[in-house]
């Protein structure tokens, strides 16, 4: 009996000890009710339950990976609050600018040029000619690294530069690197170029942690060249490679000037978490960067020290929305705040088009999506289904002045879970731009209506709020 009473009080105090944890951890009321019924409730089950799927290790993870590089004195953090290219931003969009310093600790800098990309074929033209001619070093960062056709191109040219003398790191997502059988780091290395896996599933050391992904997708070079966007290195981009039509489209970006030397600081962070040493590339640059009409700066976003950044600026400028929102994402599962923000807008007046593709390549995905769009149609916001091909771009544009890119999709695993990266440009012809391509999208694509959403059978109604309950692991 004296054992009975001692198993009992253990249980007890298992079951008190991760509802207590869950009370003081879980920053969703509703979620930290929920685990806190299920520990007190399913005696031993409900802990144990807990403790495996409950806990966010994720955080925990990231936040040892990052440690290292917020101790150091780094420069990325060390910048002055009293940016004179601050006043160029438009009244309207003050109030974005200041949030996006506080996050980031990044100032405000001129981008000499920009060059915008709408398909693989061009984007993979105009980073291969770069490459070639690079002199001090190159940094390339990606999700996937196919070793098709396209991959081996880079391959080739990346291994020439290594022979010329340049400095070459690629840096490849230790998931992502796996879309091919035959792994692109394997290659690289047989041509001595220095590569690193972003914190790959292991068995020796233990680490089967698959959600720290690095969804960035970087290339700089020379302190002056730097691209940044959606776009992945594989064939499925390219016109010219798939004979049956282009099997996916994206946006992609190359950019001129000191945003340059953003991108490589972030690149040299990841390099170190990735266990590469301190890299050190510094070119004698005889010219200064030029001033230009375009600003920008870089916004890091990641599960560690840099949690949110992304959302909160998504929030903060469409609340600074006046006249017009535009938006252009793959996948769509916004969370309640974003919903909020937009709902918001559409009230003040502003027109809000959220433009997503037909079908994309994860079919439970547009389930969750279209679970929650009454939300969305009922304050009147558009939402287009654009055609095929799989629409991969991420595009965001407020009053034709401001907009934001680079390779976060809105859903939780981008804006929580993943190393992502954006690039915030005030410049109105450049959102203007991006607003025409966007408005010719839109003129073939199918408008939702309320009646579409209301009017969906009962079974795929049950369908699409089962995916939609799953959203936050989505």
């Amino acid at each position: 009996m004296t054992y009975l009473y001692i198993i009992i009080t253990l249980i007890i105090i298992f079951s008190l000890y991760s509802a207590t944890h869950a009370l003081l951890n879980k920053r969703d009321s509703r979620a930290a009710f929920g685990w806190i019924d299920i520990c007190l409730f399913l005696p031993v089950i409900g802990p144990l339950i807990y403790f495996i799927f409950g806990i966010n290790r994720v955080q925990t993870r990231a936040k040892k990976l990052t440690y290292s590089l917020v101790e150091e004195k780094n420069p990325i953090d060390d910048v002055s609050e009293n940016n004179p290219l601050a006043h160029k931003v438009p009244q309207t969009l003050r109030n974005t600018q200041k949030v996006t310093h506080r996050i980031t600790g990044l100032p405000l800098v001129h981008i000499e040029k920009i060059d915008a990309f709408y398909s693989g074929d061009e984007t993979y033209s105009s980073m291969l000619d770069a490459i070639r001619c690079a002199d001090v070093y190159i940094y390339l960062c990606v999700y996937i690294f196919k070793t098709d056709k396209v991959g081996k191109q880079f391959i080739q040219a990346l291994a020439d530069a290594k022979i010329r003398g340049v400095n070459v790191y690629v840096l490849i997502d230790g998931v992502g690197e796996h879309y091919s059988w035959k792994k692109a780091r394997t290659l690289l290395k047989k041509n001595n170029i220095q590569v690193r896996s972003f914190c790959p599933p292991r068995l020796i050391p233990f680490n089967f942690n698959i959600n720290l992904r690095n969804h960035r997708k970087l290339l700089i070079i020379d302190d002056h060249i730097s691209y940044a966007g959606g776009i992945n290195i594989d064939a499925e981009y390219s016109q010219k490679e798939i004979h049956d039509g282009i099997a996916m489209v994206d946006t992609h970006f190359k950019m001129y000037g000191e945003i340059s030397l953003q991108l490589k600081k972030i690149f040299e962070s990841d390099w170190r978490i990735a266990g590469g040493k301190k890299l050190a590339n510094k070119v004698n640059r005889h010219d200064s960067y030029r001033e230009s009409d375009i600003i920008g700066r870089m916004i890091v976003d990641g599960p560690g020290v840099n949690i949110d950044h992304l959302a909160i600026t998504l929030i903060t400028a469409i609340n600074s929305a006046v006249t017009n929102i535009v938006l252009m994402t793959p996948y769509f599962i916004p969370n309640r705040e974003l919903i909020g923000a937009l709902r918001s807008a559409a009230l003040r007046g502003v027109i809000v088009d959220i433009i997503l593709p037909e079908k994309s390549n994860l079919r439970y995905v547009d389930w969750a999506s279209r679970n929650m769009f009454w939300e969305l149609l009922e304050r009147d916001i558009n939402i287009y289904y654009q055609p095929g091909p799989f629409a991969h771009s991420k595009l965001f544009v407020v009053d034709n002045m401001y907009s934001l890119s680079g390779s976060a999709n809105i859903d939780p695993r981008s804006l929580r879970l993943n190393y992502e990266v954006g690039v915030e440009v005030y410049n109105k012809k450049f959102a203007n731009d991006l607003h025409k391509y966007m408005h010719k999208i839109i003129q073939i694509s199918r408008r939702v209506d309320l009646e579409d959403v209301d009017n969906r059978s009962l079974r795929y109604k049950i369908r699409d709020g089962i995916a939609w309950l799953f959203s936050p692991y989505l």
